[in-house]
């Protein structure tokens, strides 16, 4: 793609496409002892999810080599070099309406994670491959379901949250509607 080969002549960095990780869908170390800028991105994400992700990252670099570590990783700073730079791919690139939609909202107050924005999350999550993961949120009350290897019921929603009920030991957890489960089923 033109644009990211562009960001990568002025920001050089090295890319590499990880298997999938549980806690992040990418990262990025700055230039150290020798080795240049490292930008690393989750290997199973759907295409638009990694080109945001990447874009992300690369905006890490940009702002590495522009404030050198001396502001906060997602602070304003970072915040106004990736809004430009969602900004350029948003225009250089064909999205999907739905995924533009979401990103010219995300734009409005760009989160640390692309999970981090709910919305966002919703929309991108749609173009990955048949997945056995579905969010809490659309679960009915009642329904049993698997969370981090423990199965729960659903409970009442308490605005952003969701009452469960771990089935094994009845405590009563409260666990994000926009979490990832998996529906339970009984064999």
């Amino acid at each position: 793609m033109p644009l990211i080969q562009q960001w990568y002549e002025q920001l050089p960095f090295h890319l590499r496409i990880t298997k999938a990780r549980k806690t992040k869908f990418g990262d990025f170390r700055p230039a150290f002892q020798g080795k240049p800028n490292r930008v690393s991105v989750n290997g199973n994400l759907n295409q638009y999810h990694f080109l945001i992700t990447l874009t992300h990252e690369i905006a890490h670099v940009a702002c590495w080599e522009q404030f050198k570590g001396k502001v906060n990783p997602h602070g304003a700073e970072w915040k106004t070099i990736y809004s430009d730079m969602l900004r350029q791919l948003m225009a250089k690139t064909e999205l999907p309406q739905d995924v533009s939609t979401a990103l010219e909202k995300h734009l409005k107050r760009p989160k640390a994670s692309s999970c981090s924005d709910p919305d966002l999350f919703r929309i991108l999550k749609q173009y990955d491959p048949h997945s056995p993961t579905v969010f809490l949120d659309s679960l009915s009350e009642g329904e049993q379901f698997v969370f981090q290897e423990r199965v729960f019921k659903r409970g009442n929603k308490r605005r952003t949250r969701i009452e469960c009920s771990e089935l094994k030991s009845g405590r009563t957890y409260l666990i994000s509607g926009h979490a990832e489960v998996e529906k339970f089923v009984n064999s």
